[in-house]
């Protein structure tokens, strides 16, 4: 242990180190305004402008990003979805970059590991208003590389989007599109933006509000896996999978809902899945009834 002498002179960061505290007596710009700390010599400080791995943290756009990442994670679980983190280090892109012959690509930040591994990106952004309809931009060179990855993968991947408002993810809603539907939408402007480069500007109206498109993804990749939805195969895990809703039924997960019940404990009691639980909420109108937010 020793201690670490910090000034900050005309926005630039001075700093020594010494052994004990006599030394401390031999570094003559220690003043009244200096820091002093005491630790191990591989504890010295930096500037954040002059860190790689930190200086974005000084840019609200990014934090918003971070808040939005761990407010997804909050969601989603609530959900019933198990995730698991990508790295996005270099050391953890090796095994992809050696094989794709340097394709540029873009890994997301979430597996859904109970939804057939389906990856989900993360963003947090500004939405403008043009002729009374919202729309967020979504840079086109992301794009190309996360439909490198899914062409790489095999995997479906999804981008979540929260709003962004005064660098904080609005928690009420997460609106969601597939990297498929993007490519294959021919309708979608894309417009370019200074120190960003082309963009898509995608309308809140081409989303999918909440989760529900994870669910509709998912069910997609099991008719393509076995050609046909098997109603049997489904009551397995549901056992009222696609049958026709009672009264009862109704008043029970209103009842539920009102004891804020998560969508998969609610799948779990009434036997159905979360997309036809969630849909039922919707048709039953009981987030406008009883002023929730989206399940």
């Amino acid at each position: 242990m020793g201690y670490h002498i910090v000034n900050i002179e005309n926005g630039n960061l001075k700093h020594d180190f010494v052994e004990s505290y006599e030394e401390l007596s031999y570094i003559e710009f220690i003043t009244e305004d200096s820091i002093i700390y005491q630790g191990e010599k591989h504890w010295k400080p930096f500037k954040v402008s002059d860190h790689e791995k930190y200086k974005h943290f000084s840019k609200g756009w990014f934090r918003a990003g971070i808040q939005a990442q761990e407010l997804f994670k909050e969601q989603a679980s609530s959900q019933g979805y198990i995730l698991e983190e990508l790295n996005q280090d270099q050391k953890s892109f090796i095994s992809y970059t050696t094989n794709v012959n340097k394709i540029p690509i873009k890994r997301g930040d979430f597996l859904i590991r109970n939804f057939a591994n389906i990856e989900i990106d993360i963003k947090c952004r500004s939405f403008m208003t043009i002729n009374g309809k919202q729309y967020f931009d979504f840079k086109c060179e992301d794009v190309t590389k996360h439909s490198n990855m899914q062409n790489f993968t095999n995997t479906p991947i999804l981008i979540a989007v929260y709003e962004n408002i005064k660098s904080r993810p609005v928690e009420e809603d997460v609106f969601m599109f597939s990297i498929n539907s993007l490519v294959e939408n021919k309708k979608i402007e894309i417009h370019y933006r200074k120190n960003i480069g082309n963009c898509y500007r995608i309308p809140i109206d081409f989303t999918v509000k909440g989760f529900q498109l994870i669910d509709d993804i998912y069910n997609k990749i099991t008719y393509n896996k076995t050609g046909t939805y098997s109603i049997e195969n489904k009551r397995l895990f549901n056992s009222n999978a696609y049958k026709k809703w009672t009264k009862k039924e109704d008043e029970k997960l209103e009842k539920l809902y009102c004891k804020n019940t998560s969508v998969n404990q609610l799948s779990n009691i009434l036997g159905r899945n979360k997309g036809a639980i969630r849909s039922r909420i919707n048709k039953l109108e009981l987030i406008e009834k009883y002023k929730t937010t989206s399940m």
